[in-house]
């Protein structure tokens, strides 16, 4: 058999390439993190798969059939790894491509290889969004909500956008079956053909480590004492690296298993706070910065322009160069973005505002009722040092309310939509219980109490 598939396949020249090629004395556990990507992706859909053979993909039967699945210790423990190995693959494949950066292995004749590897963060990415919504609980499905409403800014085609991806325009049973479709279906065919592609580009040219080796032999000096073979030595080191990061999933999976939260209500009547996943808080916290005018900038321009240069980065970088000393300005500028991202990332778990207390109140007092609105709903974005602070009694008062009068204070006007955009920015609209509070405030003189 093995000769027969030989003749028409040519596999031991296959596996000459990928066995029997020397690598680096100096390669380390990092150079393996595109292949631990491989083994967490293998998990997530096997994973996956199980998981689909008792999940209910409509509104009335996807979260009984998740709560169902958490009811028996495998199913919990199948669903759990499921949800932590999605953290796993982003931070891993974020990681393998700062490692290629590092290197400057996009640069020719590898630029493929680079495209192919941002096509799988992007789908990765893509993966977690949609993935959020199907257990259809209060968590995933408000920031679906919000996630969603953020295409809209875009001008001109951002409503069908919003509308496209909900399948109408609010997230509805429709919504939950075209994220399943999605899920299950294209994202995963999309990151099947990047890993096939990426595999390919790496067997054709061979790991950009190697690029040392074959300089050095051109060079006429002798490369067996600057290497050690693939197989066993570096092969161990890859299946060594997969064990670590296997041993670390089961474990954080078995440690802290994925919760359920309650069902998604559309009416919102416990008045649910929605919060994105942490991999998404830093783009969360960095729309804050943005005001009026300027909110396509941070819900359309700069999103645009992290996919057009991650795609693009091996043409945008002119430099030859992959030594790191030549390099510093693109290694710089690299190192304050990543910086950047922690610090947001950091802010935005910070920033998440606390459940507010239901029930209309007749005669509000600003300290007990009124500045703990604004301090769970809107001073992640308007605190001290932004362009618009309601951070005290003054700045909430100054230029925003008429006393007496909540239909001529800008800020009921805000708060209702009747000017856009409507406030809180990002998150979903104050109940009317609890505008109708700060109307009452208002009506009663909008007294510092």
């Amino acid at each position: 058999m093995m000769k027969w598939l030989n003749e028409r396949l040519n596999i031991d020249a296959l596996m000459a390439s990928m066995f029997e090629h020397p690598v680096p004395k100096r390669s380390n556990f990092l150079d393996y993190l595109g292949f631990a990507t491989l083994f967490v992706f293998i998990s997530q859909a096997v994973t996956g798969i199980l998981l689909a053979t008792k999940y209910i993909p409509s509104a009335d039967g996807a979260w009984a059939s998740v709560k169902n699945i958490d009811s028996t210790v495998i199913g919990h423990c199948v669903r759990s790894l499921h949800s932590w190995g999605a953290n796993f693959m982003i931070v891993i494949v974020v990681l393998h491509l700062l490692r290629v950066f590092y290197e400057g292995a996009y640069k020719k004749p590898r630029e493929l290889t680079w495209v192919a590897g941002a096509i799988l963060l992007l789908g990765t990415i893509g993966l977690s969004f949609t993935g959020y919504l199907l257990p259809w609980d209060q968590t995933g499905y408000w920031a679906t909500v919000v996630g969603t409403a953020l295409t809209s800014y875009m001008p001109g085609i951002g409503v069908y956008i919003q509308d496209m991806m909900r399948d109408g325009s609010v997230v509805t049973g429709a919504t939950l079956t075209r994220f399943y479709s999605v899920h299950m279906l294209i994202l995963p065919a999309i990151i099947l053909l990047a890993f096939g592609l990426h595999f390919f580009f790496v067997l054709r040219q061979g790991m950009s480590a190697t690029d040392e080796l074959t300089e050095a032999k051109h060079r006429g000096e002798d490369i067996e004492k600057q290497s050690l073979p693939f197989w066993p030595n570096v092969a161990w080191r890859m299946i060594l690296t997969v064990a670590v990061v296997a041993i670390a999933l089961w474990v954080l999976a078995g440690v802290f298993p994925k919760g359920l939260g309650d069902a998604a209500d559309p009416l919102n009547k416990a008045h649910f706070i929605p919060q994105p996943a942490w991999y998404f808080f830093g783009v969360y916290q960095m729309l804050k910065y943005f005001h009026g005018s300027m909110d396509i900038v941070g819900m359309v321009v700069l999103p645009l322009v992290f996919v057009v240069v991650i795609l693009a980065l091996p043409w945008l970088d002119r430099n030859p160069s992959r030594l790191k000393r030549k390099r510093p300005v693109a290694l710089s500028v690299a190192a304050l973005i990543v910086l950047g991202l922690v610090f947001l990332t950091y802010q935005g778990m910070e920033s998440v505002p606390k459940p507010l207390p239901s029930g209309i109140v007749a005669h509000p007092s600003f300290a007990a009722n009124i500045e703990p609105i604004f301090q769970s709903k809107c001073i992640s974005c308007h605190g001290p040092g932004s362009v618009y602070v309601l951070d005290n009694y003054k700045d909430v008062t100054s230029k925003n309310i008429v006393p007496g009068k909540p239909d001529s204070s800008k800020l009921i006007l805000k708060l209702e939509g009747k000017i856009q955009p409507q406030m809180p920015l990002g998150q979903t609209p104050l109940k009317n219980d609890q505008i109708q509070t700060i109307r009452n405030w208002i009506i009663d003189g909008a007294k510092n109490n």
